[in-house]
């Protein structure tokens, strides 16, 4: 049977009329109105596409605290600022990492051993990849910003590149650094890599104007997984076959799900590390505001 709900008690909040879960929306407007421009980062790019609803309670607040890996990956990108080329001294490299170690959060004392490990081991590998890459570098942890003009919806694509580099033929390269140890992406994925797709963009977009505006490629190189040496994993020119042109429409189709009114949770392999599953509808683990506390556990008990 229904609660009983004690109006005339005159108990402030009791009446259905006062419960925020069920009353309509207070706003339908989307997030970003038309004609506004619309802010688009590379790095972001993935997480919206996955699962909006995700991206967006992240954006305001959902995100947790950084974990060890990001603390490493970060000095270790931050050394890296240092080595140009492969003429970096090694030894100044991990004299920078060992300096700066112990401000890195660790869940426990035992992991300062094996993390510090691991960050010296990712700046041999970017010292080996230096070795043998044929491009020539332009610039490091390059910020930049351009606009993609449309009446509709214009889009302000906004980053910063680990390494700009220029290819034999004179294309811009950007270089995308990964520490983590499980960032690797297949070669289908590659091909439409949302991160790298939007760095081509950029650079066809005129965001690096000083060096070029034609894109031959991009790359992620691998530093944080369990293999010897760095793995390089290029995407193909934009510029080129018949697809040409699709890293633009990524970004702008990108844009539009950032400034829409309504954003969807969907199920995907990221699910289990989401930070938000409390706050989504198709976790198992989130529920409406007004939903009885008994179905709660239940759904609990049933996995």
């Amino acid at each position: 049977p229904p609660p009983v709900v004690r109006v005339r008690a005159g108990v402030p909040g009791a009446h259905p009329d006062d419960w925020w879960g069920l009353r309509a929306l207070s706003d339908d407007r989307p997030l970003v109105d038309e004609g506004d421009p619309v802010r688009v980062t590379p790095s972001a790019m993935e997480s919206a596409l996955r699962c909006s609803l995700r991206w967006l309670l992240e954006r305001h607040g959902g995100s947790g605290p950084a974990s060890t890996a990001q603390g490493v990956g970060n000095l270790v990108h931050a050394a890296a600022m240092l080595a140009e080329d492969a003429s970096a001294d090694r030894g100044a490299l991990l004299d920078y990492v060992a300096a700066r170690f112990d401000a890195i959060e660790l869940a426990a004392r035992w992991m300062a051993g094996p993390e510090r490990e691991r960050a010296e081991a990712m700046v041999d590998k970017l010292l080996r990849w230096l070795a043998t890459n044929p491009r020539r570098l332009l610039a490091i942890e390059h910020e930049f910003a351009v606009r993609l003009d449309d009446p509709h919806r214009p889009v302000d694509l906004t980053g910063r590149v680990d390494r700009l580099e220029v290819d034999e033929d004179g294309r811009l390269v950007v270089i995308d650094l990964k520490t983590g140890k499980s960032t690797a992406v297949t070669g289908t994925e590659l091909t439409e890599h949302p991160q790298l797709g939007a760095y081509q963009a950029a650079v066809e977009a005129g965001a690096f104007a000083e060096f070029g505006d034609e894109s031959g490629g991009a790359a992620l190189v691998q530093l944080g997984t369990s293999a010897k040496d760095a793995r390089e994993q290029n995407q193909p020119a934009v510029g080129e076959g018949p697809a040409a042109g699709w890293a633009t429409a990524l970004v702008r189709r990108t844009a539009d799900t950032m400034a829409a009114a309504t954003f969807a949770a969907v199920a995907n392999s990221k699910c289990r590390v989401c930070p938000v599953r409390t706050s989504c509808p198709v976790s198992g683990q989130g529920r409406q505001v007004v939903e009885p506390p008994t179905v709660r556990s239940t759904r609990e008990g049933e996995e």
